[in-house]
C-alpha cells in the first residue's frame, strides 16, 4: 500500500474498501514472520486517518512533509492508535491487556477518524484474553477498527477468525526484495541478491540485514554454533542448550529465529546431498554444507530437521525450555568424524 514493498493484491483490497467507504471493523493479517504484516497494517491505519485526500503520506521518501496524523502514527504516539505487542519476557498476551483495550474502545476518539488497535501476534493471546476479545469483535463501537496479525489463522479461535476480514500475505519474490534493497539502500546487485535469498521472502528480515550488518553477524554466529554442536560431544551440546534456554526467558523471538535458521541450514545440507545446490538458500555456506553432507547420511539429516522443528513446536506449547532444548540438542545426529555404516540406526531415531 503506497510505501509498502510488494503485496499489491492485499494493498488493492484495502484501498478499494477505503475508497468505497466499506471499512471492516476487524482485519486479520496472516503470513510468515517478518513478511510485512505489521507494516501493511500500519500503512492502512495511516490511510484511515491521513489528512491528505490521496494518503497515506509516503514516509521517509522525501516527498513533502507528512501530515500530523501520519507522523504521530508512524512514531507510535497517536492518542487514538495503540499497538498491543507481546513483551519478550512473556509468552502470552494477557487478559488484563484486552480488558484495558475494551475500556479504551468505549471512549470517543480524541482526534482521529478511526480509533485503531493493532494486536500483534494474536495467536499468542491467552485463552481468557481471546475469549474476552470476542466481545469487542462481536459488537465494536462505530469508528473502531481492530487489526490483528498472526502467522496462521488456524492458530486463532475460529470465532475470532470469522469476525475478521483475513488479508493473507505470501513471501515476496527474491527479485522484488533485491530490487528494493538496491533502490533504498544502494546495495550492489550481488549483495542485494544474497540478502534477498537469505530472507526467504521475508522483506522485514532483508531490510534489517541491509540496515544493520550485525543481523548477518548474528546469523553467522548461530550457524557456527550449529556446526560446533554437530561436531561436539554431549557437554558442548548441553552448554549450548542451556545458553539458549536462558535466552528464551528474555528473548524468545531470538531463540525461535535461531531454531528456524538451523532447520533451513539442515534442509540446505539435504539439498546438497540431492545435487540441488542451485536451490540452496545459504549459498555462501556451500563448503560447510558439503562437509556436513559428506559426514552425515540423509536419514540422519532428516532426523535432525525433525528434531529442530519439534523443538520449536514444544517451546510454543510452553514446554520447559531447558528440558526441550536439552532433548533437541542431544538428539542431533552424531557420527561426524566417521560416517555411519550403511543401514545403521540413527542415534536421533533411537532417542
Amino acid at each position: 500500500m503506497y510505501d509498502v514493498v510488494g503485496h499489491e493484491r492485499a494493498g488493492a483490497l484495502l484501498r478499494a474498501a477505503l475508497a468505497a467507504g466499506r471499512v471492516h471493523h476487524a482485519y486479520l493479517f496472516t503470513g510468515p514472520p517478518r513478511v510485512g504484516k505489521t507494516t501493511l497494517a500500519s500503512a492502512f491505519v495511516r490511510a484511515l486517518n491521513c489528512a491528505n485526500p490521496a494518503g497515506p503520506c509516503r514516509l521517509g521518501l522525501g516527498e513533502g512533509t507528512p501530515c500530523r496524523p501520519c507522523r504521530l502514527i508512524a512514531r507510535g504516539i497517536h492518542p487514538d492508535v495503540r499497538a498491543i505487542e507481546l513483551p519478550e519476557e512473556r509468552s502470552k498476551i494477557s487478559y488484563k491487556e484486552i480488558e484495558q483495550l475494551q475500556a479504551e474502545v468505549a471512549l470517543r476518539p480524541l482526534e482521529a477518524r478511526y480509533k485503531c488497535y493493532l494486536i500483534l501476534e494474536a495467536e499468542r493471546l491467552s485463552d481468557t484474553a481471546a475469549n474476552q476479545l470476542l466481545k469487542t469483535l462481536e459488537e465494536p463501537p462505530p469508528g473502531v477498527v481492530l487489526l490483528l496479525t498472526a502467522q496462521d489463522a488456524e492458530a486463532l479461535l475460529p470465532t475470532i477468525v470469522s469476525r475478521c476480514q483475513e488479508i493473507r500475505l505470501a513471501p515476496l519474490p527474491a527479485a522484488a526484495i533485491a530490487a528494493h534493497l538496491q533502490q533504498r539502500y544502494a546495495l550492489e546487485p550481488h549483495a542485494a541478491q544474497h540478502l534477498a535469498r537469505l530472507a526467504r521472502g521475508r522483506i522485514g528480515w532483508a531490510v534489517e540485514a541491509a540496515a544493520q550488518p550485525e543481523a548477518l553477524q548474528r546469523r553467522d554466529q548461530a550457524l557456527a554454533q550449529l556446526r560446533q554442536a554437530l561436531q561436539g560431544g554431549r557437554l558442548e551440546r548441553l552448554q549450548l542448550a542451556r545458553a539458549l534456554a536462558d535466552q528464551w526467558t528474555a528473548h524468545a523471538q531470538v531463540v525461535r529465529e535461531t531454531l528456524r535458521l538451523w532447520s533451513e541450514w539442515v534442509r540446505d545440507a539435504l539439498r546438497v546431498q540431492l545435487g540441488l545446490e542451485q536451490r540452496v538458500v545459504h549459498a555462501d555456506q556451500l563448503d560447510a554444507l558439503a562437509e556436513v553432507a559428506r559426514r552425515l547420511e540423509p536419514p540422519h539429516l532428516r532426523a535432525a530437521l525433525a528434531t529442530l522443528q519439534r523443538a520449536v513446536e514444544d517451546l510454543e506449547l510452553n514446554a520447559n525450555p531447558r528440558l526441550a532444548l536439552d532433548v533437541a540438542l542431544l538428539a542431533l545426529p552424531t557420527g561426524w568424524r566417521t560416517p555411519p555404516a550403511p543401514g545403521s540406526e540413527s542415534p536421533a531415531r533411537r532417542a
